[in-house]
């Protein structure tokens, strides 16, 4: 019988990994898979199931996320002028106002008008909050109109980012304080009549995370900007590219020295899993009960670097049969019914199995914006204009044992 809530997915889709995990540790043998035609189709049968558990799952969860959120801005609206807790219960924030596209707040905002009116001199603040809410940023995202590209072809990027795995959250201060429970000792037991009673104990370490800023900027020269109508909405448009793009990086190996956000694989508490003599499905599998005994905790993505996802998707049996589907089948980038997410932010031969969510969240401070001025150094008299892209956020991990590297992939 099919699933029909979130629960019951969720614990169809754990029956069959269990199931999975046991008949594939079967036909291992020395770390290499051995089986024959007619298992590989069973198997494949497995992971296919498991894969359409895991987007029920996925549908059932953002279903009753989309109801918090609704629930939480409705209580918000009856109490207006309530304070909000910066420790998320679910979202944490009603939802966002319909995302508008670049070209049409550049061509409203009142200070670029102006500052196209003094002849491209001073400077013009522009707020994207509304338009920057998107994982990826490419030229259509700016509403670049069909005309002439000054014959530029951008070099090609990777453009898989993990921000939206996490919660969103918005912030108001430089900083975000929380308690992380770091102990957790379960003394619970039955106890005769007037028996003692076993103690318990909890212990609590504040942890504080920073907002944290990232930028770039390019120069141009006030007549391209004028002749060429495509330039700027080129050049804003791959600055904030820039942007995004080191911003997936920071969420996952930041070191946190200096200007850096703490990424995620840096985070004191996280959990690792060697690879050994495993299999790499495996050792993801291992990591995924780590998550799970150690950080009490569900996983809700993979991440890996393109060169391992490639090891993995192309994992034959011994007489040539593709574990995961031939060139021919269209599979999906799943692995044990979670999501793989593939991108080069996170370093290779190592991978990140986490429960991203509730266990991390994105603080925006400042959503990107854009800002194009003649006030740096000689460029007034020289006609050049600075264009810059910026943005200011906080990432916070609130249980560090709901992620679990994986190492030597």
């Amino acid at each position: 019988m099919k699933p029909t809530t979130l629960r019951e997915a969720r614990q169809a889709l754990a029956a069959a990994r269990d199931k999975a995990n046991v008949f594939l540790k079967e036909f291992t043998v020395d770390g290499e898979l051995k089986m024959g035609a007619e298992k590989v189709s069973e198997f494949r049968s497995m992971n296919d199931e498991m894969t359409e558990l895991g987007k029920l799952v996925d549908g059932f969860a953002a279903a009753e996320e989309i109801a918090a959120s609704v629930a939480t801005y409705e209580r918000e609206e009856k109490s207006a002028g309530s304070g909000r807790s910066l420790v998320p219960n679910g979202d944490g924030r009603p939802a966002r106002a319909e995302t508008r596209e670049f070209g049409t707040i550049l061509r409203e905002n009142v200070g670029y008008k102006q500052f196209r009116a003094n002849g491209l001199r001073g400077t013009a603040v522009i707020e994207l909050n509304d338009a920057e809410a998107k994982t990826l940023m490419t030229l259509s995202d700016f509403a670049v109109p069909p005309t002439r590209r000054a014959g530029v072809v951008e070099s090609v990027q990777n453009r898989v980012s993990i921000v939206d795995l996490l919660l969103p959250g918005s912030i108001d201060g430089p900083s975000l304080t929380y308690l992380e429970e770091t102990t957790f000792t379960n003394a619970a037991a039955e106890t005769a009549e007037a028996g003692l009673k076993p103690e318990a104990a909890l212990d609590y370490t504040e942890r504080t995370d920073n907002v944290k800023k990232i930028a770039a900027w390019i120069p141009v020269t006030s007549e391209t900007l004028a002749d060429v109508s495509a330039a700027q909405s080129m050049i804003e448009g791959r600055l904030s590219y820039m942007v995004a793009q080191r911003l997936n990086s920071q969420l996952l190996v930041g070191d946190g020295t200096g200007a850096n956000l703490l990424g995620i694989m840096n985070r004191t508490g996280i959990q690792t899993q060697a690879k050994g003599a495993d299999p790499t499905p495996d050792a993801i599998y291992k990591a995924v009960t780590k998550v799970r005994i150690g950080g009490d905790a569900e996983p809700t993505a993979i991440v890996l670097h393109p060169n391992d996802w490639q090891d993995i998707r192309l994992l034959r049996t011994a007489d040539g049969a593709y574990l995961f589907g031939g060139p021919a089948d269209d599979a999906p980038e799943r692995i044990w019914g979670f999501d793989v997410r593939s991108t080069v932010g996170i370093t290779e031969n190592t991978g990140l199995v986490g429960a991203f969510r509730p266990h991390g969240q994105f603080f925006l401070r400042e959503g990107l914006r854009i800002i194009i001025s003649t006030e740096h150094a000689d460029f007034f008299i020289y006609n050049k204009v600075a264009i810059l892209a910026e943005m200011r956020g906080l990432l916070a991990v609130y249980r560090a044992a709901a992620f679990c590297k994986v190492t030597g992939i």
